[in-house]
């Protein structure tokens, strides 16, 4: 074991139970075995195994709702099928490898339950039960518009007896304790805490022993009826982290909370603890300010760190910090400083299972890092016109295909070794490269350029974007390690295909950015996004962006940064309109947006590029001027991937046919590779 992480592979004991060492794989949505079906799933199955196997301490599910609607609301205690069959042989599968399991459970949403489309076809009775709040007329977080209803004392009661009866069935599976999804990210128990959102009149509003009773009820039935050793974890947000409703604070911006504040949250903790808490499994945010119980990026490693650490000074019990604590350095020294007693490793779980044996073997460069785009695990959608969208499943890896499919994606040698060769070195052909070489085939990677990256390189290039970086890194680190020759500096073309020594061939020569019929778009004034961030082409103070998607919208971060001016310029209705980015990221660069004064011109069209100003044309036909010393082409890519068409050989990959992302780009190596 490397002796710079020893702290993180001690013992701690949490109620009864005492885990090995202190990681701590948090909840994560998408990552219960149970659905909400009421079905067990063997990929899950498979997901857990595998990071047992690598001595992840304890595990933590998704949140499993103690009362599902969808199945009729039928209590979650009556699945003693579910719990005392496939349940139970998933914890025996991960004691016999030493790690420990809790079983997170959950209420309502409350004011943040999420707003499909196709909830207006729903049963009237089934929406009403999902649109519940602390008290009446509370605005939902996704659709403001929408007002929902105070819970009533009879529900709080069936919903404490379906906690302990719930945590007794976890017992009796051989669950080794529950996590309260409670006084956490703005769900309702967190909803009841908040005295701005809490205006009822019982004994479950007013004072703050009153607005926690609900979620101390809930932990001394759970003791009354499983024991006081039977471990009771809390998912704790320290300081909600907001201004208002829908409004975020953002990291060291001076604001007043709204919400639960850094006064307040010791005496909380407190009372917790008192009410029999055996462990607070903390963080901030809620869902009005999303990014800090998600971070994404832009966010600061251990972004939690400071809040979570100030909390510990005021509780007896085990305080863990979830929150980019996957730098193995901030983490094991949080814990050796007794700052924390855990640290909480979600994501980067999903991106690397053995992210714990690398670390305390020391061979962090091996560590895939996980990059908090939340393309794959957190996939939530928030623009205009669109409340809530979602593309695929929750809980996947962008990065990582091989999550929830370890059996399926298992890498096996092939039975025929072939001559591969793949063009294009940027992240899409790098993988595809790897995965052949690793099955055993003859690899040749091909790179027009003098460094492996692609286009990928441009945007990895702000200072926010450290882990991009690395990922680069760590690709090239993979490279070398395998038998894989690389040619720099070797443009591939179509009469070299013909010829080429390969009985596979593999086109990853990614996008080129779209060109628009403007006057000026070609001229000196004009710079393309990837010149930018290359630094290939220097910019003035004044900096128009044409084009208010992520791209864009981080350039428009990166200038702010940078002491710059930047106006962004987009067609569509809103910025940041694209399917499948996740809303905590999302959320987070509007607020920077706002936070820095960054001018936005929606529903706004480029109509040319003149020396020291454009001119664009608003909804309203109006055209007008924006003073420009630069201006920064964000318009999108196309494909750029015409060799070799005809070619029985060759297989096309990424956005050399259908410009995506970089999950789209990962996802489809891992396919032709597999298929090869």
């Amino acid at each position: 074991m490397s002796k710079n992480y020893e702290a993180l592979f001690t013992p701690l004991k949490v109620g009864g139970v005492t885990l090995k060492n202190r990681i701590v794989l948090c909840a994560m949505g998408g990552t219960n075995p149970i659905g909400f079906e009421g079905t067990f799933s063997e990929g899950h199955r498979d997901y857990y195994i595998a990071r047992a196997k690598a001595n992840v301490g304890l595990m933590i599910p998704g949140v499993a709702n103690v009362g599902t609607a969808s199945k009729g609301h039928r209590w979650l205690y009556e699945e003693r099928e579910l719990f005392l069959g496939p349940m139970k042989q998933l914890m025996d599968d991960i004691h016999a490898y030493g790690s420990r399991s809790f079983f997170q459970l959950g209420t309502s949403f409350g004011r943040s339950q999420m707003v499909f489309p196709g909830m207006e076809k729903m049963p009237r009775e089934m929406v009403e039960k999902m649109l519940v709040a602390p008290s009446d007329g509370m605005p939902n977080v996704w659709a403001p518009e929408l007002k929902h209803r105070a819970l009533t004392l009879e529900e709080i009661q069936e919903t404490i007896q379906a906690y302990a009866r719930t945590a007794a069935l976890c017992r009796e599976a051989g669950i080794d304790g529950v996590e309260i999804h409670a006084v956490h990210e703005g769900y309702l128990l967190d909803q009841f805490s908040m005295a701005n959102m809490n205006h009822r009149t019982d004994e479950y509003g007013g004072s703050l022993e009153n607005r926690l009773r609900f979620a101390t009820d809930i932990i001394k039935a759970i003791k009354a009826l499983c024991g006081k050793d039977y471990p009771v974890s809390v998912r704790y947000s320290v300081a909600s982290k907001i201004r208002g409703f829908n409004q975020a604070a953002l990291p060291g911006e001076a604001y007043t909370e709204f919400g639960r504040s850094m006064e307040e949250s010791p005496a909380v903790a407190r009372i917790l603890q008192e009410a029999g808490a055996d462990m607070l499994n903390a963080d901030n945010g809620s869902y009005d300010s999303w990014f800090w119980a998600h971070p994404p990026m832009y966010m600061p490693m251990a972004c939690n760190l400071p809040e979570v650490s100030y909390l510990k000074q005021f509780v007896d019990i085990p305080v863990i910090c979830a929150g980019r604590m996957n730098d193995p350095d901030i983490a094991a020294e949080a814990v050796r400083s007794g700052k924390v007693d855990g640290v909480g490793i979600a994501r980067q779980l999903l991106c690397d299972p053995d992210w714990c044996d690398k670390v305390r073997n020391g061979d962090l460069e091996d560590i895939r890092p996980c990059i908090a785009c939340h393309n794959g695990c957190f996939p939530v959608t928030r623009y205009k016109g669109l409340s809530c969208g979602m593309t695929g499943h929750m809980g996947r890896c962008a990065l990582n295909p091989v999550t929830f499919r370890e059996k399926e994606l298992e890498l096996k040698p092939t039975e025929k070794k072939k001559k591969v060769a793949v063009i294009g070195g940027g992240i899409g052909g790098m993988e595809a490269a790897r995965l052949l070489a690793m099955r055993g085939h003859t690899v040749t990677l091909y790179e027009k350029g003098g460094e492996l990256g692609g286009v990928f390189r441009a945007a990895a290039a702000p200072d926010f974007k450290e882990k991009d970086k690395e990922l680069i890194a760590w690709y090239i680190r993979q490279l070398k390690k395998l038998p894989v020759e690389i040619r720099l500096n070797t443009a591939v073309t179509q009469e070299d295909l013909k010829t080429m020594d390969a009985e596979e061939i593999i086109i990853a020569t990614g996008s080129k950015p779209r060109k628009l019929p403007i006057p000026g778009f070609d001229g000196p004034n004009a710079v393309e996004a990837v010149d930018y961030l290359l630094g290939n082409k220097p910019v003035g103070d004044h900096v128009v962006i044409i084009g208010g998607g992520l791209t864009g919208c981080e350039i428009a971060y990166d200038l702010a940064l940078k002491g710059k001016k930047p106006v962004i310029v987009e067609m569509q209705d809103d910025i940041l309109k694209i399917m499948g980015l996740s809303a905590a990221n999302s959320n987070m660069l509007r607020e920077i947006i706002r936070y820095y004064g960054i001018p936005v011109h929606v529903s706004t069209a480029l109509q040319e590029i003149k020396a020291g100003e454009v001119l664009v044309k608003d909804e309203a036909g109006k055209t007008f001027s924006i003073p420009a010393d630069s201006v920064i082409l964000s318009v999108g890519y196309v494909p750029d991937g015409n060799l070799g068409e005809g070619d029985p050989r060759v297989h096309v990959l990424g956005d050399a046919h259908k410009v995506g992302n970089l999950m789209s780009v990962i996802w489809e190596a891992y396919e032709i590779a597999y298929q090869i």
